[in-house]
């Protein structure tokens, strides 16, 4: 397929999520039946798919956006937003009759959180929506994509890139309806620890534990797995041969929403350049600790100078 008329070609191709993220913080998270009361309140443009977009342009990637927004004030502040970055193009952005999807983010004083999502518009992402922007999955060196969208797209979206080779990364949340046939067209899985015990069964609770169950993922049928392990950094498991640990960066967390969609769009736009996947992930790591820095998540994704001056000291 080539692309359309006028549209650049793109190096990463995301298909996701677009949601208004509201993000209290407490003193710790409240249990069932328990109260807490919040003093902060945030109110921002979020979802998986949005991240991941704007965390790959801001590294000067061309990049292109498939996804769905209501017509609310929402969906206008989520444009707003895409049109920010300069290399993003959203004209695979629809607006549709739903509102635009919402997501309530929890912060701890530990910076554990919790997340519950309402799809609203998200779910009108549906596969025909996907195919008819089948151009920019198939030109882009990449594609990412997440399943917060119904799997019918999501299955779409890999259709396209099998059929000319383009790299697939899966962000696998949530992992709920993932199966041995989509991660056979999956070249890079990156869940978090929590994903990555769901999936697999094995609990990731120490380096055993982790190699353990990334073999068992890659085993399922993908090419690679990156589990992201937050305060501990990373872990690699390539087509072939033994996995390895990436050391994280330490920071002073503030909120670590988005922290894994900077990860992920880092790695997607280095994988989209030839960047080897170990390499790749060096970067994605420093990303994501450079995006718990500060409150919300667009907000706090890092441009490539940032990530840069860091890696450089690593």
């Amino acid at each position: 397929m080539d692309p359309t008329p006028g549209r650049t070609r793109p190096e990463v191709a995301v298909v996701g999520t677009a949601n208004l993220d509201h993000t209290v913080g407490v003193a710790r998270l409240p249990r069932p039946g328990g109260r807490v009361v919040s003093e902060i309140l945030a109110t921002a443009v979020g979802g998986k798919g949005v991240n991941q977009a704007v965390a790959a342009a801001r590294q000067g990637r061309r990049v292109a956006l498939i996804a769905c927004v209501g017509d609310d004030p929402a969906g206008a502040d989520v444009r707003a937003v895409l049109a920010a970055e300069s290399t993003l193009d959203a004209r695979g952005v629809a607006t549709v009759g739903l509102p635009t999807g919402t997501a309530f983010v929890t912060v701890g004083a530990d910076s554990a959180n919790t997340v519950v999502s309402t799809p609203g518009a998200n779910g009108a992402c549906t596969a025909d929506h996907v195919h008819r922007h089948g151009d920019a999955i198939a030109s882009a060196r990449v594609v990412l994509v997440q399943l917060g969208i119904p799997p019918e797209a999501v299955q779409a979206a890999l259709d396209i890139a099998r059929s000319v080779d383009t790299i697939v990364v899966l962000d696998p949340a949530p992992a709920d309806e993932v199966t041995d046939d989509l991660l056979r067209g999956v070249a890079v899985c990156t869940p978090n620890e929590t994903e990555l015990e769901r999936l697999t069964g094995i609990a990731p609770d120490d380096p055993e534990g982790v190699a353990r169950a990334t073999a068992a993922l890659r085993a399922r049928g993908c090419g690679a797995v990156v589990a992201t392990l937050g305060a501990q950094g990373a872990y690699v498991l390539g087509p072939a041969g033994p996995g390895r640990f990436v050391a994280p960066v330490p920071v002073a967390v503030v909120d670590p929403t988005g922290a894994g969609d900077a990860f992920a769009g880092v790695l997607a736009a280095g994988l989209a350049v030839g960047t080897p996947l170990d390499d790749a992930v060096g970067l994605a790591v420093v990303a994501g600790a450079l995006a718990t820095r500060r409150v919300g998540a667009v907000a706090a994704l890092p441009t490539a100078a940032e990530i840069d001056a860091v890696a450089r000291n690593r």
